[in-house]
């Protein structure tokens, strides 16, 4: 009777704990693949120096209207 409830309860977990290992798994690799389609975008890119300079002087702007507005 112990076997069978030893059983009972380690299945369903050990199902659980497979499902959530091959859906993190999926993620990872879709997280890959992302990141590896943005490594051969960016040498494709003739203004990618332009808009680099950018995002970067945005981003600083945005973060001092944080500060400030945070004071």
């Amino acid at each position: 009777m112990l076997e069978i409830i030893t059983i009972i309860v380690l299945v369903p977990v050990a199902c659980i704990a497979w499902m959530i290992w091959t859906e993190r798994k999926s993620k990872q690799a879709l997280d890959r693949d992302a990141l590896d389609q943005a490594w051969r975008e960016v040498p494709d890119d003739p203004n990618y120096a332009e808009r680099r300079h950018f995002e970067e002087r945005k981003r600083v702007v945005d973060q001092a209207r944080a500060d400030t507005a945070a004071n």
